[in-house]
């Protein structure tokens, strides 16, 4: 049974990955080296030494960091003061809390660094049990030991702990040390991540219910193993989030008026036809929006619902879409255009939801709401044969 839970810190508490890289590109940028964000790839999770002197390695370049850390995270903190928690994080260790569960804070990170994203995210080190960082190890990941210390420092065996990581050497590491491991698609794919030995794979930990006790924790972990969990959206594979915590019913009233306000910033000086529209992630619940903009070349329009596809892969990367909602002038509402519906399957199952809505529905004035299934308005997709799953 798991009693406790060791936490990695970058890609799992805060979407770090981007502040160091910023970080570490400005430092060596300063001694006179010009890297490029993949020379980091190899060194992710590795900790913060690692991953900034393996690269000037690379660039035959010997860096003490203890001389150049100073520098180093003055660009971090910089970089990380608009950084919140991942999607999830609080309402999981609050629940980890009261379920009695052990808590510990297990990073290759640097005790500054540590202080200065667990500040951005509004933790402090009191609410773990144990912090070990990565500058009291003399191995880090890949290699168990930053796991196994933290285990004994809780007082619990290897196999009572659960390790939560994002990224390929802290799942090796966790399992290197005889732990589960429950890894988060948030740097990795799925198929990286299980390849890698992740026990369990979910979206974030926003995917994670709610729980109350050490026994219903480990039930609710036991039913996310087997399989890795995905879903076929069109021609991708997603993990999806369980039910919105705000309800269905008021996940679709808040799509509803955010294509509403979305239309009114439609840029439509030829036609004055305006469109907002608002899909729903499958993975993490988010309401993406956009509207239409004319161009003087009209091939070069785009259409409300694409803008809001875009948006949703802007910010999460491959996505499913679980709801989409058009606000239209016209009544009945206007369907998504064929060009849309063929973007839409690419990221849309059967039966995902199009709701298509007028703006007096949408403003409260009656008005008309109609629902189809995608398949309904598009019953035959091209998917590339390459991606049909």
């Amino acid at each position: 049974m798991i009693k406790g839970i060791l936490f990695d810190m970058d890609g799992v508490l805060i979407d770090s990955e981007p502040v160091i890289l910023q970080a570490a590109l400005a430092y060596l940028s300063d001694i006179g080296i010009t890297a490029q964000p993949e020379d980091f790839i190899p060194f992710i999770g590795t900790g913060d030494k690692r991953y900034l002197c393996g690269v000037g390695e690379k660039y035959g370049v010997s860096i003490d960091f203890e001389q150049a850390k100073k520098a180093l995270f003055s660009y971090y903190q910089r970089f990380a003061n608009n950084r919140g928690p991942m999607p999830g994080v609080l309402r999981f260790i609050a629940n980890a809390r009261k379920a009695g569960l052990k808590l510990a804070l297990a990073t290759s990170a640097q005790r500054m660094k540590a202080a200065i994203n667990l500040e951005a995210i509004g933790l402090k080190f009191e609410d773990f049990d144990m912090v070990v960082t990565g500058d009291v190890v003399k191995r880090t990941k890949p290699n168990p030991d930053i796991y196994q210390l933290s285990g004994l420092s809780l007082g619990l065996s290897t196999d009572e702990c659960l390790v939560v990581e994002d990224a390929l050497n802290g799942v090796q590491a966790g399992k290197a040390a005889g732990c589960s491991v429950c890894a988060l698609e948030s740097t990795f794919t799925v198929t990286e991540l299980s390849d890698a030995g992740a026990d369990y794979v979910l979206s974030s930990l926003d995917a994670f219910e709610d729980f109350s006790s050490i026994e219903d924790f480990n039930a609710l972990l036991a039913s996310y193993g087997g399989s890795d969990g995905r879903t076929v959206f069109g021609a991708n594979k997603v993990l999806e989030a369980g039910q919105a915590r705000m309800g269905e019913k008021a996940l679709l009233e808040y799509c509803i008026e955010q294509a509403a306000k979305a239309r009114k910033n439609a840029y439509t000086p030829y036609s004055g036809y305006k469109v907002g529209a608002a899909v729903v992630s499958a993975k993490t619940n988010r309401v993406y929006s956009g509207c239409n903009v004319e161009n003087s070349s009209y091939g070069a329009t785009i259409c409300a619902e694409r803008n809001a596809i875009l948006n949703a892969i802007a910010s999460e990367g491959t996505i499913g879409i679980k709801m989409v909602v058009v606000v239209s002038q016209d009544a009945p509402p206007a369907p998504p255009c064929a060009h849309c519906l063929q973007v839409l399957a690419e990221f849309s199952r059967p039966e995902t939801e199009i709701h298509l809505v007028d703006v007096d529905f949408a403003e409260g004035r009656g008005g008309d709401h109609t629902v189809y299934a995608f398949s309904e308005l598009l019953p035959h997709p091209f998917i590339f044969p390459s991606m049909r799953l």
